[in-house]
């Protein structure tokens, strides 16, 4: 395996950006839990217009952001396999080589 030795780095990677997407959550949560909390102290129009944008703009951009993270998981995962199979392809090529050449 020509490539194997980048697998403890691309790990470590994708353990941090999947950190980062369960902490990137936890504050969507607390932003969540905030909106009630300020609503019962702040009473009004405003009030209602902070709700709103929260729910209008904030939480779609957080679910988008958390989505985004999520994907850059997937598409290391993806790209860690096809790493693999060309790994495993280059290294049956080089074993039929060395037959080959055992051969001679």
């Amino acid at each position: 395996m020509f490539l194997q030795f980048l697998r403890g780095e691309v790990s470590n990677v994708i353990a941090g950006v999947s950190q980062q997407q369960q902490i990137t959550s936890q504050v969507l949560d607390q932003i969540k839990s905030f909106v009630p909390k300020v609503q019962s102290s702040w009473i009004g129009g405003d009030a209602d217009e902070f709700a709103a944008d929260v729910a209008r703009k904030i939480i779609p951009a957080m679910t988008e952001l958390i989505a985004a993270i999520g994907g850059v998981n997937l598409n290391l995962n993806s790209a860690t396999g096809i790493v693999d199979q060309a790994d495993s392809k280059s290294q049956g090529l080089a074993n039929q080589l060395g037959d080959l050449f055992g051969q001679i």
